[in-house]
């Protein structure tokens, strides 16, 4: 029997029924999607490698950080993440074959090391780097004679490795409810985001001559309400230049990877190529060579054409020498505009301060920036920056705190992220309790000195009780207002007893800022007290009146005070481009207190009982680029690197108030701090002036030379110079120091490792007495202490030493070098030696980045 012929169909049908299964699967088989960013910046990283472990598909990320994948075919796979300066990501996935929502997956940042391997003869990291250079004349964006742009400035504050215990405890119970805050994406080291304020403003920018203005156009800011620190939210604060051969970061200089000497720090090595928006790029890596200099390690994307560079990542070295910064990353990125010109496109600022040591409590800082509506050499900027007075301004417009939350939905250049927005509403709610309250005014208190009760406070709380040689014990109690009490008047004053000399003694005073006129201000004061180691001119001088001066006071050196009964009037007006002019009037009547010379062999006109002198005068100053935080107690200034310039000119009126001399007074000074690109900083003082008189004057009316009489070193004094030991009626000096960082230390391998720094410095002035000013003041009394003359000769003292140390503390060797005196015939010299040695060893404490 003849077998039936098979249908033609049946096998093909029976291997679709065996298939149905898989490609069911295959249907439902869905995509991952989602975004990489750097836990640390919290910026995305572009061009990470992303892939299945056991699939063994993947790919990469865009230069956005987004990544969108298909699900592993098997049921339970690991996601891997990768990206060279990060520690690998592995994701465990459990495979659902539908789409996922998407997920953030955050990388870790590691430590590249001090050296880059390259295994070819031939680097080709070192060859781009040489493009780069060679070509960063053209794509550098500051090369351009003027530029404008809107500017949006976002910064944010956190507080990092939040232990959750705390608010266990009873001192933090009362602030719980912030954990709801606690970020969600970090898993390892949560932080909790305490402040954010943002600015929106337009920036106008020309190089020759150079010149900044911003116009603040809106301001979001909770807390932040003085307008002179608003003003520090600005474009032209912690600006970074890849492009120079070094940059700055927390006034410390760094190398830049980009630098023409580049090859003397830095490793290279050239990665892959990636291609965006259809244009090549090439990623180059780039690590520090030594430890202990200020370098940076990250990467960066270079356009495969023109060399100019598209996105850099910027992380400073592990051994880099900045005070309590655990972290620091600067992320800028560049966009190439329709003329081929590359431009600032958004700059990211994030910085880890750990002022207690890492993996302690710490504060992450982020200050974005973002540039929009980009134009170049436009005649409308330079008339736009004829209308600043000095070279760099800022200007807040009035209405720039009145924008509503619809203003900064539309204008803001970038969403805020669900953290960002959760400080806004933290904020508000936070400063109603009143365990905050508590604690901000007691800390406040203690770091301050100063207590306040609304329209009124208290302290400085450390003046409270001293004691010295002429008052034993003293005692002493300040009184002033607040804001609360008036914005533009301020009233203080105090009471001081000294319980040896049995003496009351005090001070008023009153500061009065004109509302309308801005930079006008009034001052007046009443003073009956000793005058407590302040030198001449400067009421800013920490004084002796406070309880820790005895305790560190060189031994076997009697302390010198002039009693001083002294009212004082001045006006003073300062202009926007830093130009202050301050008449003045004073009249003092001066006493003497052993061992100064007694005050009636100081008298030099018949009938003459008492030492007045009646002022006028006038103070100029000029201060370009100084900025100046002001607060209701006094004024901070914050020099710039130019120079600034002094000038006084008074004149003594013989019979205004009962004065009994009559003399002119010339005394000027310039003085600046700037940096020695790859060779620290320098500070000097140039100083000089004279006393024109035809008779006579006591010391006290012609120029002490300033000494310190204490083992806490003043950087304004002379260290191995009593105080009234040297006088003058002309002089000139200067003051000098350089600091020259770790660039030495660097040499010795064992010291690299080391925070210290080292510095040199050099103090010295030329001066001499009229002989009619020597007859009256020099003279050899018969008691331990003596006034000289530097009789045309030169005192001078010199030193070096460490600062940095343990952070904080700074040791400076001095050595004296004072003029011989003339000894006369038959005495001997031991008589005549100061009691001051030729050397010492003084100590201070300075905090710094």
């Amino acid at each position: 029997m003849k077998k039936t012929d098979r249908n033609p169909f049946v096998v093909p049908y029976l291997c679709l029924l065996l298939l149905l299964p898989l490609l069911a699967g295959a249907q439902q088989r869905g995509n991952i999607h989602g975004r990489v960013i750097n836990n640390f910046t919290k910026e995305p990283v572009p061009f990470a490698s992303i892939f299945w472990k056991k699939a063994g598909s993947g790919g990469v990320t865009d230069s956005a950080g987004n990544f969108s994948l298909k699900l592993s075919h098997h049921p339970e796979d690991t996601l891997v993440v990768s990206y060279v300066g990060f520690t690998e990501l592995q994701r465990p996935f459990r495979n659902t074959y539908k789409d996922t929502a998407a997920i953030t997956l955050v990388l870790q940042q590691v430590n590249l090391g001090h050296s880059v391997e390259v295994k070819s003869k031939f680097n080709k990291g070192l060859r781009w780097w040489k493009a780069i250079v060679a070509n960063k004349a053209r794509n550098n964006p500051y090369r351009h004679d003027n530029y404008a742009y809107e500017l949006y400035n976002k910064l944010e504050l956190d507080i990092n490795n939040v232990n959750q215990q705390y608010f266990d405890k009873k001192l933090l119970k009362p602030f719980a409810f912030i954990l709801d805050n606690i970020d969600s994406v970090s898993e390892k080291k949560p932080f909790l985001p305490v402040y954010m304020t943002e600015a929106l403003s337009d920036y106008y920018y020309s190089t020759n001559p150079y010149k900044a203005r911003e116009e603040i156009k809106a301001a979001k800011t909770d807390g932040l309400k003085n307008e002179s620190l608003l003003q520090f939210l600005g474009g032209i604060n912690q600006k970074t230049n890849v492009y120079e051969d070094y940059t700055n970061a927390f006034g410390k200089e760094f190398i830049s990877p980009l630098s023409s000497v580049g090859d003397r720090y830095y490793n290279y090595k050239g990665a892959d190529t990636q291609y965006i928006g259809g244009q090549r790029y090439l990623h180059l890596f780039f690590t520090p060579k030594r430890e202990g200099e200020n370098t940076f390690s990250g990467d960066c994307w270079i356009h495969g054409g023109n060399w100019g560079i598209y996105r850099i990542n910027l992380n400073i070295s592990a051994t880099a020498n900045i005070n309590f910064v655990n972290r620091l990353s600067v992320v800028q990125e560049f966009t190439l505009t329709p003329d081929s010109v590359w431009m600032f496109a958004k700059d990211k600022l994030v910085v880890d301060i750990s002022p207690l040591g890492k993996e302690k409590v710490s504060f992450i800082g982020r200050k974005t920036s973002t540039y929009r509506n980009v134009r170049i050499n436009d005649p409308a900027i330079t008339q736009k920056l004829a209308l600043n007075s000095q070279k760099e301004e800022v200007l807040v417009l009035e209405d720039a705190r009145q924008k509503g939350s619809d203003y900064w939905n539309e204008q803001r250049h970038e969403k805020l992220s669900v953290n960002e927005m959760k400080v806004y509403k933290m904020m508000d709610t936070i400063k109603t309790i009143p365990a905050f309250i508590k604690y901000t005014n007691a800390i406040t208190f203690i770091l301050d000195g100063h207590k306040k009760f609304g329209p009124i406070e208290i302290g400085p709380w450390y003046k409270w009780v001293s004691a010295n040689q002429l008052e034993r014990f003293r005692l002493r109690f300040d009184l002033g207002t607040t804001a609360e009490f008036s914005k533009y008047l301020r009233l203080h004053g105090y009471l001081a007893y000294g319980f040896k000399d049995a003496r009351l003694k005090g001070r008023f005073d009153v500061t009065y800022k004109l509302p309308k006129q801005q930079g006008l201000t009034l001052y007046g004061s009443y003073t009956n007290d000793l005058d407590n180691g302040r030198t001449r001119y400067n009421d800013e001088d920490i004084t002796t009146d406070n309880m820790f001066s005895q305790l560190i006071r060189r031994p076997n050196t009697r302390q010198k005070f002039l009693g001083v009964e002294e009212v004082k009037f001045s006006v003073n007006k300062e202009w926007k481009n830093k130009l202050s002019v301050q008449p003045f009037f004073s009249r003092t009547n001066y006493e003497t207190h052993t061992p100064l010379p007694e005050k009636k062999l100081l008298l030099s006109h018949p009938m003459q009982e008492n030492i007045v002198s009646s002022e006028l005068g006038v103070r100029l100053r000029y201060a370009p680029g100084e900025r100046t935080i002001s607060r209701h107690r006094k004024e901070m200034k914050l020099k710039s690197h130019q120079p600034v310039f002094e000038a006084r000119l008074a004149m003594g009126v013989r019979n205004l108030f009962a004065s009994n001399y009559e003399y002119k007074r010339v005394s000027a000074n310039i003085t600046q701090s700037t940096r020695i690109p790859g060779w620290g900083k320098i500070n000097y003082m140039l100083y000089g002036g004279k006393v024109f008189t035809n008779e006579p004057l006591p010391f006290m009316l012609l120029e002490t030379h300033p000494g310190n009489e204490i083992y806490y070193y003043n950087r304004q004094a002379f260290n191995l110079m009593n105080r009234f030991e040297y006088v003058s009626d002309r002089y000139v000096g200067i003051n000098f120091e350089h600091n020259i960082e770790k660039k030495l230390l660097n040499l010795l391998p064992f010291m690299r490792k080391s925070n210290m720094r080292q510095f040199w410095n050099v103090k010295t002035v030329w001066g001499n007495l009229s002989d009619a000013n020597r007859r009256l003041n020099i003279t050899d009394y018969y008691y331990e202490y003596r006034m000289r003359s530097l009789r045309g000769g030169f005192y001078t003292e010199a030193g070096t030493g460490l600062e940095n140390i343990f952070k904080v503390l700074r040791i400076d060797l001095v050595w004296r070098f004072a003029p011989l005196r003339n000894i006369p015939p038959g005495f001997p010299p031991s008589i005549f030696k100061s009691n001051t040695n030729d050397f010492g060893i003084f100590g201070s404490v300075k905090l710094q980045f």
